[in-house]
């Protein structure tokens, strides 16, 4: 009996690790990178350079992640959107960089032009049930000069019934002098830095915060959590207390689709210098139902009494 017992608990302990089990599938054609687990799909990165057909080249990006997925299989993030070609998917840019005397944008496109390029995989592993993804980006002014080293790390965290937690981490270190970051000064919204741009699905979806329920789109407002919920799913950005600027401002929209941006620096600008390295640490909860079915607020109280915040 001793020995069937004993049996049965190590086949229950490998069900579980192959449940937990991410997969990292690599598409090198194409330029992307998903991350599955037991239920399907649960991101793609693209490193790779990434294009819709008939656009210009000068709309060329990488660096990104799109699509991001719900529990159930479906794309939660929108690329190349007719009404704001530069969004895609969940990004991270800035509407003003200063670097080598010039002012430039890896927001939108601009003369000269400033964007992510991939320069090798640092970490594709699994720690216990969590997939572990780190990458290196150079940004390159007019596709030629280093003037920032990027790191990014990816930890995507077991599913449970009401959602999944992404746990998303930035360094961002000036290379060959200082490089100057700022949101848009546009009638003063400030907006910049991680964002993500919902599928049409999110049109008119619920707008929730640390504060309450939105009433109508906002910017440039201080929150420490904010949502975009459908009464079936929904997509939550968790800023880490050790975040520059704690708590930054916000644009959050569902007006023409849904929209979140803890903008930051915000419309101070922020000057990095190199051996410096700014790290900007954020989680993407993803989840079933609404804010207050999910228990949004509840996820943001475990993330920061759990993860690392300096």
């Amino acid at each position: 009996m001793k020995y069937l017992v004993l049996i049965f608990f190590l086949l229950g302990l490998t069900a579980v690790a192959a449940a937990d089990e991410m997969k990292f599938i690599e598409d090198k054609t194409q330029g992307t990178l998903t991350i599955r687990g037991a239920t399907g799909d649960v991101l793609t990165y693209r490193f790779g350079d990434q294009l819709a057909e008939g656009l210009d080249p000068k709309h060329t990006r990488s660096g990104y992640i799109h699509p991001l997925f719900s529990l159930d299989g479906k794309s939660l993030t929108d690329d190349f959107p007719k009404d704001h070609l530069h969004h895609h998917g969940v990004f991270w840019t800035w509407p003003v960089v200063i670097t080598r005397g010039q002012k430039t944008s890896s927001w939108e496109t601009v003369s000269p032009p400033l964007r992510q390029h991939f320069v090798r995989w640092l970490k594709r592993e699994q720690d216990g049930a969590t997939a572990v993804l780190s990458v290196e980006n150079a940004w390159k002014l007019d596709g030629r000069e280093t003037v920032a080293r990027e790191t990014v790390t990816l930890r995507v965290h077991p599913a449970d019934g009401a959602g999944r937690a992404i746990d998303l981490e930035l360094e961002i270190e000036a290379v060959g002098g200082p490089l100057e970051l700022r949101g848009t000064p546009d009638q003063n919204k400030g907006y910049g830095g991680l964002c993500f741009r919902g599928a049409p699905l999110f049109t008119g979806a619920a707008m929730t915060t640390d504060q309450g329920v939105l009433k109508e789109d906002v910017t440039n407002t201080p929150f420490r959590w904010a949502d975009l919920s459908t009464s079936e799913l929904g997509v939550a950005i968790f800023v880490s207390p050790g975040h520059p600027g704690f708590p930054t401002g916000w644009l959050i929209r569902n007006s023409y689709a849904g929209v979140l941006n803890p903008s930051w620096p915000g419309l101070k600008p922020v000057i990095l210098q190199p051996g410096q390295p700014i790290r900007l640490r954020y989680r993407i909860y993803v989840h079933r139902g609404d804010a207050a079915a999910a228990g949004v607020p509840q996820a943001y109280q475990r993330y920061i009494s759990q993860a690392p915040h300096r």
